[in-house]
């Protein structure tokens, strides 16, 4: 096995289209690509305009994240430019002059953008199969990255590049062994996007829960419907990588960062705030969490394959088979962090569980959530300031909702296609663009991620924990005060009740 950095050498004067560049994901690909294969020609990314900015105000500011802290001494413009696009848009919102500039100059395209909300609606998640399309569809007009023939492709194969697309390990959830392989849609991207067309929102959201059947949610719908066009479109190596549930950096740049509140990473927060007291989950089931910084790196290691190899292949990367944890066993991890480095934000005392049995945990979704989101709404309309504790706690709880389809259910995944590409890496490459969980730490990772999560998102330092500290032992007297409180008048109302009913007779 060669030890040679084969990697690093395939990215070599590479110029990269990269859409989903300024989501969580994409970000950890631009900076391990800029940290680690320099020599490449250009990133182009697309970047649409948001929240009141521009695509050219957002591109501004994009390096000012944490994870570019390690390479903001070099000269980034030099590699990363900007594409003003947006793949909610037809083809993907492009200029004439940028369209042809990425026709023209384009070797590997890595295909990362998606609207990857589970409460959106279909018309809304569309999206993701249209974007894919239109992708597909300029690839082909790129000659750097186009083969015609099979016969060419044999002979060109140190040649010409590969297309890359980021799918989910549960774009096929309906079946509960998952292999490395196509699956028959539920309905052919033609078909899905005539019928999004020609029905009017109404109609559309009506007839929803008809289409997605078994599927749990329009994000995960979509998301079949579009690896089957990369099927289906475009003879060039491709490779789709399946990543499970992403969540926070184990290395690279640095341990624990993140930059967004998505599935479990929002799941962590709200308990670690005391805001989240239950969420509907098998203790024994396997999380299938993967570290961001592994996902992408198995994305650049699989264009590498790809060029290598000239074929189409599938990647479930969910993690290690003989080194998962259970839901039980992540949140036991994060309960212990939580009360070693609490925040100074916490709002109520961390009282979070994993509750199997769906009535109990909405008896106590109830009394936790609903009857408390109300009184803190009355607090607050008695000081004069705003309500907001209701409407949030709908918003959580319809949010908890959707996310325990997978934490209540397993699957088995197939993953010889993952295991292969970690065999044919060399030692250089595996150093570099690590992504075997085969000796992952959890207790390290857990308590790195609590950190980052301080850090990078509710924006502490480590000397606030002495405050964090106290305030949460202040908050665990309150809580058990009035947890006491709580079953004293429950007692007290049901003995006044019973005394009602026997002083009748």
């Amino acid at each position: 096995m060669s030890t040679d950095a084969q990697i690093e050498e395939f990215y070599k004067e590479q110029t990269i289209f990269l859409t989903g560049g300024t989501g969580f994901l994409g970000k950890i690909l631009i900076e391990k690509l800029l940290r680690q294969c320099w020599d490449l020609n250009k990133i182009y990314v697309l970047v649409r305009p948001k929240k009141g900015k521009s695509s050219k105000e957002r591109f501004k500011e994009f390096f000012e994240y944490a994870c570019f802290d390690l390479i903001k001494c070099k000269n980034l413009s030099e590699k990363v430019f900007l594409i003003s696009g947006d793949i909610q848009k037809p083809f993907l919102g492009l200029g004439v002059q940028d369209a042809e500039l990425l026709k023209k100059e384009t070797t590997c395209v890595i295909h990362a953008a998606a609207n990857v909300k589970f409460d959106q609606t279909l018309k809304e998640a569309s999206h993701n199969v249209r974007a894919t399309r239109d992708v597909l569809e300029l690839a082909k007009q790129m000659p750097n990255l186009k083969v015609s023939s099979k016969t060419l492709q044999l002979f060109m194969k140190y040649y010409f590049k590969v297309f890359v697309h980021v799918s989910t390990a549960f774009s096929n959830c309906v079946h509960s062994h998952i292999e490395e392989r196509f699956y028959t849609p539920p309905m052919k991207s033609e078909t899905f996007l005539g019928l999004v067309d020609d029905l009017d929102d109404n109609t559309l959201q009506a007839i929803t829960p008809k289409l997605l059947g078994e599927y749990p949610n329009t994000y995960i719908y979509t998301k079949c419907i579009t690896e089957d066009l990369v099927k289906t479109n475009l003879q060039v190596p491709k490779a789709i990588v399946r990543p499970a549930i992403v969540i926070g950096t184990i290395e690279e740049p640095v341990p624990g960062w993140v930059d967004n509140l998505y599935g479990a990473i929002g799941i962590v927060l709200a308990a670690a705030l005391g805001v989240l007291r239950s969420l509907h989950a098998k203790k024994s089931n396997l999380s299938h969490l993967v570290p961001v910084d592994y996902v992408a790196n198995c994305i650049l290691a699989a264009a590498w394959k790809a060029h290598r190899s000239g074929t189409t292949t599938i990647y479930n990367y969910t993690g290690d088979t003989k080194n998962m944890i259970t839901w039980g066993e992540f949140m036991e991890l994060i309960d212990g962090q939580c009360w070693d480095f609490p925040t100074e934000k916490i709002v109520w005392y961390f009282c979070f569980k994993l509750r199997e049995n769906e009535l109990w945990h909405k008896i106590c979704v109830f009394f936790l959530h609903t009857v408390a989101a109300y009184f803190a709404d009355f607090v607050l309309i008695c000081v004069g300031r705003t309500t907001i504790a209701v409407k949030n706690y709908r918003r959580l709880d319809k949010m908890m909702d959707l996310i325990s389809y997978f934490s209540t259910r397993s699957w088995t995944f197939e993953q010889d296609n993952v295991l292969e590409l970690w065999d044919q890496m060399g030692k250089d490459d595996k150093k570099m663009f690590k992504f075997s969980m085969e000796d992952t730490d959890w207790v390290k990772y857990t308590r790195d991620s609590i950190l980052g999560g301080r850090m990078y998102l509710l924006k502490e330092t480590l000397d606030t924990i002495p405050k964090g500290k106290k305030k949460l032992k202040i908050l665990f007297v309150i809580h058990y005060a009035v947890v006491a409180l709580f079953w004293y008048s429950l007692y007290k109302f049901l003995m006044f009740v019973a005394s009602s009913l026997y002083g009748n007779f």
